[in-house]
């Protein structure tokens, strides 16, 4: 059983207020489940296939297919949770909420601090989520604007990081869900990436000269260190150059 979800790009960091915001991105990660005995590999597959044995009563394995950069910001984590609970539930014939149990069996592995519903749901199903994760609820799900184009910097793994440096910045981000509820997801996208980047010591300078390149948006995804920049499809040229000395850019659809 294959499935494929997707990496993404942050709306809006979850970890101050619980409300988060992702969108997807074309950047593959194939899961393939299957029933056999299973090799100890990361703590979220681990948990992921131990949850789905338990409950089937024969022991399940998957494998992962990814590009994406590990600890990287564009949702590698929870691309793997989503395809992987859905993978094992279609095999298995155990009916989950799927992204749900992937958000909440991240929290248990320890590799999200909100569990990461928004990046979850986005990966998943595609487009924009917007998410509650305190209470794990998806609250929007709609397609992502036609005619742009995203500009990522893949950066990763990311060194250790104090999440009360986003937290002690709540009014920041408390203005931005507003954003979120009046439909402004690039302009929420765009304070996000900006204010992100501040709080965690990113390369800022660097990101307000892509808006000054023609960026609608530009910043940190997720918790860092990788980089985006949303511009009009055709547009690319000019943050390719700008990203090119800090590594290699990719050009990529939201999905």
């Amino acid at each position: 059983m294959q499935v494929t979800t997707y990496g993404g790009v942050s709306i809006l960091n979850a970890i101050p207020l619980g409300l988060g915001s992702s969108c997807a991105v074309d950047m593959k990660v194939e899961v393939e489940a299957s029933f056999g005995p299973h090799n100890p590999g990361s703590a979220l597959v681990d948990t992921i296939t131990g949850y789905f044995t338990a409950r089937s009563g024969r022991e399940t394995t998957v494998r992962v297919r990814s590009n994406l950069p590990q600890g990287g910001g564009l949702k590698s984590s929870s691309a793997v949770a989503a395809g992987a609970v859905s993978a094992l539930s279609s095999l298995t014939g155990i009916e989950v909420d799927i992204p749900v149990l992937a958000a909440q069996l991240s929290i248990e592995a320890g590799v999200s601090v909100t569990g990461a519903l928004d990046d979850v749901t986005a990966s998943l199903y595609g487009g924009i989520a917007v998410c509650d994760n305190n209470k794990m609820k998806i609250l929007r799900k709609l397609p992502f604007p036609d005619g742009y184009i995203f500009v990522i910097l893949p950066r990763g793994p990311r060194k250790d990081f104090d999440p009360d440096l986003l937290r002690g910045r709540w009014p920041a981000f408390k203005s931005i869900s507003s954003l979120l509820y009046d439909g402004k997801y690039i302009e929420a996208m765009a304070r996000n990436g900006l204010t992100v980047s501040q709080a965690l010591g990113y390369e800022t300078d660097l990101l307000l000269t892509a808006v000054k390149l023609g960026a609608k948006a530009s910043g940190v995804s997720g918790n860092g260190p990788s980089l985006f920049a949303l511009v009009k499809e055709g547009d690319e040229g000019p943050i390719m150059d700008l990203f090119a000395p800090l590594g290699t850019p990719v050009a990529r659809r939201p999905e």
